[in-house]
């Protein structure tokens, strides 16, 4: 049985860099740890976003106006992050149209790789100011 013997050991190797070999793809097609990194510092950010457009939403009420100064109020209270908690850099907020803004932070994945997440413009994501409610006129009971 010698003639085995090399027949083995180019399986057993042949075997060992294909398992090699299959790790490798595994790693590249999914990014491996630091792209796993990558979004969960980009989830943050998002959740960031998120809270900070509750505040806005809260702040501008019925007014339908982006409020000039965004922080946490007893009415409208937090938590709120305003700046990147990984490169503390301040998270940007852009009005764009009537009743719409964009909240922009510095996303490390491009934006379709967050298959996940609300559509994004690039590094923002665009909101809608709430809507203001009309004033509903009663009339008044009849005299009697």
């Amino acid at each position: 049985m010698p003639a085995d013997r090399p027949m083995q050991r180019a399986a057993t190797w042949g075997i060992a860099i294909l398992a090699a070999a299959a790790v490798g793809a595994g790693l590249a097609l999914s990014g491996g740890p630091e792209r796993g990194r990558k979004e969960r510092r980009d989830d943050a950010r998002l959740q960031d976003l998120g809270q900070m457009s509750q505040t806005i939403n809260c702040l501008a009420g019925d007014s339908a106006r982006l409020p000039a100064e965004i922080a946490t109020t007893g009415g409208c209270p937090g938590p709120m992050r305003t700046v990147d908690p990984f490169t503390d850099q301040p998270y940007r907020v852009e009005p764009v149209a009537e009743g719409k803004y964009r909240l922009c932070a510095g996303f490390e994945l491009p934006a379709e790789a967050a298959q996940s997440w609300p559509a994004r413009d690039g590094d923002c994501l665009v909101y809608d100011l709430p809507r203001p409610n009309p004033v509903q006129v009663v009339p008044p009971p009849p005299a009697g």
